[in-house]
């Protein structure tokens, strides 16, 4: 009598004899073929042959051969397949995980229910999971590409940009050029797109703005007529237009039209000149520091002080000097 076993992915399955509930209550032994099952197999062929037609020995001999090939086969499989997973640590990979990518470095490797796995973020992963494995510039470029993708996301639309956005369109630009080429090959081209239309939305609204801001400048004549007070608020709109005016890129000061770079210089010359006029002139009486004067005056009082001291401790010298030729004169007489 032979014994019929279904297998099905290469394990054995369990059914009932019942028809109509044999799919019901079939069942997957979690059993690979082994040796253990070879043999198995192997004494339940020889019990049930026939004893009219025995399996010959030349036959026994082969399915022997045919099974320690393919046991051989497996180990070596087996060992083939845990030293491509040693080679994995310290590689990049891309772990499929059903319904997202998870991007890491595998930290080592290590045996779970008899089954290989890799660690990547802290988490074990079946090989089977494995999806890609990549450089370290193939790997930072894909991350850098997620990085730029999100940011990209958190920028407002061209409709709803203004330009206080100006900082976050330049970081989303300055994350893209930090980028190497290859690197900027991951950057999707829908992403790009956006950050470029962007730019040049927002290239029109600085320019715009600093227009405005030139706009509200004062005339010629409100110029020449403000008193110190107002004409210090005025130099004060200057200073902010053209701060504003130096942060703008290159592109943004070529949409400035050149009547406002007129109007902006002309405003700042009046304003220039204006403040002549109340300058103070250079005195140089009062320019002089009056605790430098006071510490002169102290010092020539002391030094006449000492001149007199001296006189009045040495009559003698004082009279000797005033009467030096009249002993001769006598003399002569």
């Amino acid at each position: 009598m032979a014994i019929i076993q279904e297998i099905k992915d290469g394990k054995f399955v369990d059914g009932t004899s019942d028809s109509s509930s044999k799919k019901k209550n079939e069942r997957t032994v979690n059993n690979d073929m082994g040796k253990d099952q070879f043999l198995q197999l192997l004494v339940a062929q020889m019990q049930y042959q026939d004893p009219l037609e025995p399996t010959s020995n030349t036959e026994w001999v082969e399915q022997m051969a045919t099974f320690s090939m393919v046991e051989s086969m497996n180990n070596m499989m087996d060992a083939m397949s845990e030293q491509s997973a040693n080679d994995l640590v310290g590689k990049y990979v891309l772990i499929n995980d059903g319904d997202k990518y998870v991007k890491g470095k595998v930290d080592y490797v290590t045996k779970q229910n008899g089954e290989t796995v890799i660690s990547v973020g802290d988490k074990l992963y079946g090989l089977d999971k494995l999806d890609t494995v990549a450089d370290e510039e193939y790997f930072q470029g894909s991350v850098l590409a997620d990085e730029l993708h999100q940011m990209i996301k958190l920028l407002p639309s061209e409709e709803n940009l203004t330009a206080n956005d100006d900082g976050l369109v330049k970081s989303a630009r300055e994350a893209y050029e930090k980028m190497t080429e290859s690197q900027k090959l991951f950057v999707e081209k829908e992403y790009l797109d956006k950050l470029k239309s962007l730019e040049l939305k927002m290239n029109s609204l600085k320019a715009t703005k600093y227009t405005g801001m030139v706009r509200q400048l004062p005339s010629v004549t409100d110029i020449n007529e403000a008193d110190e007070e107002t004409l210090a608020g005025y130099r004060a709109q200057l200073t902010e237009a053209s701060k504003y005016y130096e942060d703008m890129t290159d592109a943004q000061k070529q949409l400035v039209a050149d009547d406002t770079r007129t109007r902006f210089n002309t405003a700042e010359a009046a304003v220039t000149n204006a403040e002549k006029k109340f300058e103070k002139p250079d005195d140089t009486e009062e320019s002089k520091d009056p605790v430098a004067d006071l510490l002169q005056q102290i010092l020539d009082q002391l030094a006449g002080n000492k001149k007199e001291e001296e006189t009045e401790n040495n009559p003698d010298n004082s009279n000797q000097d005033s009467g030096q030729g009249t002993p001769e004169t006598g003399a002569a007489e």
